[in-house]
C-alpha cells in the first residue's frame, strides 16, 4: 500500500529554537498555510564543466551544491509569532498607541529555528518533514483587498545541525508516522 508514503496537504507546521544539534521541542504551531504554498526544493549540486586546449567539454565535476529549501506562506500570524520569525518586537505600554501591535526590528536580524511540517491524514499516515536547524528568511507580501489577504511568506534553508560537542546532524529528515 504505497499510496500512504505520500504527504498529502499540510496539516500544520511549528518553528522554535533549536536544541543542542537536534530539533527543537518547544516549537510554536502555525495553521493558517495557503493552499499550494508548501513547496520543498531538495538539495541539488552545481557543476562545473573542465575543459582543456583541445576539448571544451573535458570533463564535468561536481561543485558547490545548493541547500534544501522549504517555502510556505503563512495567514493569521499573531505580532508575537512575527517576532518570531521575523524579528523586532510586540508593542509595550511604552509605545504608546502602538501597544500590542507588531514593530519590526531596524535592521533584519539572522534567524536560525527548527522547523516542523506534518502532513493530513493518507491512509493511516502523516507525512513529517524536519528541519533541526535552518536560516529562516520570513516577510510580509500580498495584496491588501476586499478578495485577498496578505501573508508571511517565508523561506526555511537547511543547515547542519551541531552538537556543543562537534557532532553533525541530518539537515533534514522526512519520513511517515502512524497517526492514532
Amino acid at each position: 500500500m504505497a499510496k500512504q508514503f505520500n504527504i498529502l496537504g499540510v496539516d500544520k507546521c511549528e518553528f522554535g529554537l533549536p536544541g543542542d544539534g537536534v530539533m527543537g521541542v518547544d516549537l510554536t504551531e502555525f495553521t493558517d498555510v495557503e493552499v499550494g504554498s508548501a513547496v520543498i526544493e531538495g538539495s541539488s549540486a552545481n557543476e562545473t564543466t573542465l575543459a582543456t586546449e583541445t576539448n571544451d567539454q573535458y570533463l564535468t565535476v561536481d561543485d558547490t551544491s545548493d541547500p534544501t529549501t522549504f517555502n510556505i506562506r503563512l495567514w493569521g500570524v499573531t505580532p508575537e509569532q512575527q517576532v518570531l520569525l521575523m524579528g523586532g518586537k510586540v508593542g509595550s505600554v511604552a509605545d504608546g498607541e502602538d501597544e500590542g501591535f507588531y514593530m519590526a526590528p531596524v535592521s533584519k536580524p539572522s534567524i536560525y529555528l527548527s522547523f516542523k511540517i506534518t502532513g493530513k491524514e493518507n491512509n493511516g499516515k502523516r507525512g513529517v518533514i524536519k528541519f533541526p536547524y535552518a536560516k529562516i528568511n520570513a516577510r510580509e507580501q500580498g495584496t491588501i483587498t476586499k478578495n485577498g489577504l496578505p501573508a508571511i511568506d517565508v523561506t526555511v534553508t537547511a543547515n547542519t545541525p551541531v552538537t556543543a560537542a562537534g557532532v553533525e546532524g541530518s539537515p533534514y529528515t522526512k519520513g511517515f508516522e502512524d497517526v492514532v
